[in-house]
């Protein structure tokens, strides 16, 4: 969103809008950042998988399972969650190929990965993240 539709929807001047979101990147509590177009870049299929952890074999540790995972090529993120499943990956492909090469040969070949199940994302609908100016 731009400082001025931001200006207009708070009420102030842009100068103000501009300086209070400096103030708050500045003290951490906004973090801009740049959101890249997988699509654009030719990895138009996005996909969630959901692991299971072998907890019998005490050197797994879920914690740096999850860094590793985050680390391996087409993984855009990964969680350690509660409930029936351990860990949550989101990840990107080109094709349904490259998808199952990525979770057949690469993820579950990680140490303490006991099991896969991939939901294949097939639309996204965005959250208005303006929380603030509501």
């Amino acid at each position: 969103m731009k400082l001025k539709d931001i200006s207009k929807k708070v009420n102030l001047p842009v100068t103000t809008v501009f300086n209070r979101l400096k103030k708050m990147q500045d003290t951490g509590l906004v973090r801009v950042r740049a959101e890249v177009d997988w699509k654009q870049l030719g990895y138009g299929l996005e996909a969630f998988v959901f692991l299971n952890v072998d907890t019998s074999s005490r050197r797994v540790n879920q914690e740096k399972l999850a860094q590793d995972l985050a680390r391996a090529p087409g993984v855009l993120e990964a969680s350690v969650v509660t409930g029936s499943k351990d860990l949550i990956l989101r990840v990107v492909s080109k094709d349904m190929d490259e998808l199952s090469d990525l979770v057949l040969k690469k993820l579950r070949d990680f140490d303490g990965v006991a099991s896969t199940e991939t939901l294949v994302i097939m639309k996204k609908a965005e959250a208005d993240r303006s929380l603030f100016m509501r």
